[in-house]
């Protein structure tokens, strides 16, 4: 079952008439930019019998053809948790958080399995030339993809610890993860795992893909190569779930890819954990996270239903959405209990403003 991260709506207690009468505000910026090493990860495969402690942790696929539901198709991911306040402040109102960039690196630990692939691939890519759905991938290798991390079990990003059980149950079937590789379900930034995209047949969208600055695409890094992810913050949902993370002081990623592996295999596309003996001595660098944005006032404008601080046509694509929708919508803008033409004039007489 797909698991719902908490929405963000920001409503400032407004009721219709106030909204019709709303002047944008001013908003005073506070500058942050830092850097964080990692402070938690884990190689999230369901038989790892190290886990928090493993020196190193490998991404890749399993694409059977029947599917079997076995395992997850993004069999082997990497969990990567980065406590944030020592860039900037919790706390300070998840809609506050204006983001420029975030990066995020992570070293090799042995040669890669393939060449670099800098584009996502279809999901039908993966499956046999054989199959009637079969799309071929028009270039080298397959992408290592980072996703948001999202929970189960009564997990959050605070709660999880990198010695947490894989699973409540067996770690045989799908979608049974206790933190797991999330695509965004709405620009609210509700999650949905993904882990399981090729038997559930989308591609899904990731936050970043990994490129390495000293080896072109088509090329195969070895160890020692970074990998750098640079993270699409205006992609629909990211900035909500970024200004939540924030707000907590914690962010959590999942690195995955669908790059074929079989059991024996020798190489194997894996990265240094912190626990590694060489990360230990400084020989190798531990996972690292760079943000960079500021700390405005709180968007308090009646109708930004994706706290961007501003209204705009993506707020009323959402809202058109909820017509018709009752009390509790987010829609619900003068809380009459219907999302109707009243709550649309509200978001028009604002439309525009920042």
């Amino acid at each position: 079952m797909p698991f719902r991260s908490t929405r963000l709506f920001v409503m400032g207690g407004l009721g219709f008439s106030a909204a019709m009468g709303f002047a944008s505000s001013s908003v005073v910026a506070q500058e942050f930019s830092g850097t964080a090493a990692v402070g938690a990860d884990r190689w999230m495969y369901p038989f790892n019998v190290t886990p928090g402690t493993r020196p190193a942790g490998s991404v890749f696929g399993y694409t059977p053809f029947p599917v079997d539901q076995q395992v997850d198709n993004r069999d082997g991911q990497i969990v990567l948790a980065f406590d944030t306040q020592d860039i900037v402040a919790a706390g300070q109102g998840a809609d506050r958080y204006q983001i420029d960039s975030i990066t995020v690196e992570i070293t090799l630990s042995g040669d890669a399995s393939g060449p670099v692939d800098v584009t996502p691939d279809p999901w039908e890519s993966y499956l046999p030339a054989k199959a009637k759905r079969y799309v071929a991938d028009t270039d080298a290798g397959r992408p290592i993809e980072m996703f948001a991390a999202g929970f189960r079990y009564d997990y959050t990003r605070l709660t999880w610890t990198e010695d947490a059980p894989f699973s409540e149950g067996s770690p045989f079937g799908t979608n049974n993860r206790t933190v797991f590789a999330a695509g965004f379900a709405s620009e609210f930034g509700d999650l949905v795992d993904i882990s399981s995209s090729y038997d559930d047949e989308i591609t899904p969208t990731p936050l970043g893909v990994a490129t390495f600055s000293d080896v072109a695409v088509g090329e195969t890094p070895v160890e020692g190569d970074v990998a750098t992810f640079t993270i699409d913050v205006d992609q629909p949902g990211a900035r909500a779930w970024i200004g939540e993370s924030l707000d907590e002081g914690r962010i959590v990623f999942a690195i995955t890819s669908l790059i074929p592996a079989a059991q024996g295999d020798s190489v194997l596309t894996q990265f240094y954990l912190r626990e590694n003996p060489l990360v230990g001595v400084g020989v190798r660098d531990s996972a690292s996270i760079q943000i960079n944005g500021t700390i405005g006032d709180a968007c308090d404008k009646l109708g930004d239903l994706n706290n961007d601080c501003r209204i705009d046509g993506s707020d009323l694509g959402s809202f058109l959405g909820m017509w018709g929708e009752g009390a509790g919508s987010p829609g619900d803008l003068n809380e009459d209990g219907a999302v109707n033409g009243g709550d649309l004039g509200a978001i028009l007489a604002n439309f525009g403003s920042y």
